[in-house]
């Protein structure tokens, strides 16, 4: 809970601001924790298998979700803005993925996605016992948003920030309480 939100609901939020269609993708068994945060309008669509981790949500998700380009986000990024969402989905162009590029990390789970193509590179990846999520790129076509292109639409990168700990939670609390 951020400011009496669901950190989940906040992030769902941001993305019905560009987004046709969102699927939450949840541990087998959260369904309904999750659909009595959110109501009735988001999909919520349970991992195949527990404990494989983010590349098994982005599977189940993919297989359901009906959009040529899917937009990824966690759930945990309260500070996600819209116009960085629609800065990585309108960087796919022609490729297969737009992902972006910060301290010369990937960020794959703020990514844009060619459904299709890669909910079958990603469920290759699954088959084969791996779990990385950027395990699946080989094969694709990928953009890569850059730092700069990043910053210009969200200057202080807040969009990446996860909240992981009580004190990142407190941290944020405060951010949005100076607001």
């Amino acid at each position: 809970m951020l400011r009496g939100a669901p950190l989940v609901s906040i992030v769902v939020d941001t993305m019905w601001s560009v987004a046709d269609e969102v699927v939450v993708a949840v541990a087998p068994g959260m369904s309904s924790e999750y659909r009595a945060a959110l109501g009735s309008r988001p999909s919520i669509i349970e991992d195949r298998a527990s404990g494989i981790g983010p590349l098994e949500g982005l599977a189940a998700s993919f297989a359901v979700a009906k959009g040529d380009i899917v937009v990824t986000s966690p759930c945990d990024t309260p500070f996600l803005r819209r116009e960085l969402i629609q800065l990585i989905a309108d960087s796919v162009g022609d490729a297969d993925m737009a992902v972006p590029r910060v301290g010369g990390l990937l960020e794959p789970l703020h990514a844009a996605y060619r459904r299709e193509r890669c909910l079958r590179a990603f469920e290759e990846t699954l088959v084969r016992g791996e779990r990385k999520i950027v395990t699946a790129f080989s094969g694709l076509d990928a953009v890569m948003v850059d730092e700069e292109q990043l910053r210009a639409v969200d200057p202080e990168l807040r969009s990446f920030w996860n909240l992981n700990s009580m004190d990142d939670l407190a941290l944020a609390e405060k951010k949005t309480a100076s607001k």
